[in-house]
């Protein structure tokens, strides 16, 4: 996470705060604003050839799905699940797997960055 100004490291660590605070929909707002994009919905239930993944977006009615309610305060599913709705929504990709683990482990590594205190 080279050369990220301060104000992005504190909106990155309050996004994943949200997610864990079980506050996923304003998450999903915040996101859904700094991005310029529609909000994604949120499902719990899958579709049935995704049965076995926990979560999943479906590009078609812009939806993350989840396979357990628990799932909604998981930052990297949910984080990885929106980069594959904002690929969707900014260059009609739905983004590579490992673009979408890597947008979600900078937001979970600038949370930790702000909650680490260092002596």
């Amino acid at each position: 996470m080279p050369n990220m100004s301060n104000a992005d490291l504190v909106f990155r660590a309050k996004v994943v705060y949200l997610i864990l605070s079980k506050e996923t929909e304003e998450a999903l707002e915040m996101l859904s604003q700094h991005y310029k994009v529609v909000k994604p919905k949120v499902k719990v239930g899958m579709l049935k050839r995704y049965s076995k993944n926990p979560a999943c977006y479906v590009a078609k009615n812009r939806t993350i799905h989840v396979s357990r309610r628990e799932i909604l305060w998981n930052p990297h599913l949910i984080l990885h699940e929106f980069y594959h709705h904002l690929r969707r929504e900014t260059d009609a990709q739905g983004g590579i797997e490992k673009y979408a683990d890597k947008f979600a482990k900078n937001y979970l590594e600038a949370y930790r960055k702000t909650t680490t205190h260092k002596t």
